[in-house]
């Protein structure tokens, strides 16, 4: 059964005639023709699409105000968006995806309802369960999933510097010049940084600007020059 949690927490279970249908995965590969030549040639870096889905089925009861209960506290539920939608209520991963409406057929004088809910998902990936680590040093963090996730890290105490290198990716970040608490969130549809909650992505180097900062999936040697706190969502394709 496919369950739902709207912005605000609220959950609620959909009956076993509501089907997830026809999930797509969409890569775009940005290309040009050139003039006399057979094809075209790549331009760019091939990118996900949104995802567009529908909650399709329908709704029985024998008790006619029932079936108007059910979609009134269902529709209550959709105006509340971005919804985590998972595919049956007991699985862990969810895409974050937004209501496009909710036609609906009434049959049989309304003893059954037959619902559509279309559905997209503009950040196409499936997301786990939050997990957060703290770390000291040089600790290794092993990532489920299958895609690479950019997570918040938040020093521990107040500091004057942050250093963070990943020996998997390679990469490393440092903010320097200004003395508070450091958060640094690299999800690269938010990216931000701050040092005693002030906006000073000005103390970050360019790289991170550029590229941010990733776990891969696998085993991530984190090696840090502060205490710190890594919180992250595994993905997946």
């Amino acid at each position: 059964m496919i369950k739902l949690t709207n912005a605000l927490g609220a959950e609620k279970i959909l009956p076993l005639t509501m089907f997830f249908k026809r999930v797509p995965l969409e890569i775009e590969v940005p290309s040009q023709p050139l003039f006399g030549l057979d094809g075209d040639v790549v331009t760019g870096k091939p990118t996900l699409r949104p995802r567009q889905f529908v909650l399709d089925g329908r709704i029985y009861y024998p008790d006619k105000d029932r079936i108007e209960r059910e979609l009134d506290s269902l529709l209550s539920l959709l105006m509340k968006p971005p919804l985590e939608v998972y595919r049956q209520h007991y699985h862990d991963r969810f895409l974050r995806a937004y209501p496009l409406g909710a036609p609906q057929d009434w049959i049989d004088d309304g003893a059954e309802l037959g619902l559509q809910i279309p559905m997209i998902a503009p950040d196409p990936y499936w997301y786990g369960p939050e997990v957060t680590v703290n770390i000291s040093g040089t600790q290794t963090i092993t990532v489920e999933g299958t895609a690479p996730t950019y997570p918040l890290i938040t020093t521990v105490s107040s500091v004057s510097s942050l250093v963070v290198s990943n020996a998997l990716t390679g990469q490393e970040f440092v903010v320097t010049g200004a003395t508070g608490v450091i958060k640094v969130d690299c999800d690269k549809r938010n990216m931000s940084v701050t040092v005693g909650g002030i906006n000073r992505v000005d103390l970050i180097d360019d790289d991170w600007v550029l590229h941010s900062w990733a776990l891969l999936p696998g085993a991530n040697q984190i090696t840090t020059n502060t205490p710190i706190t890594v919180t992250y969502r595994p993905r997946w394709y």
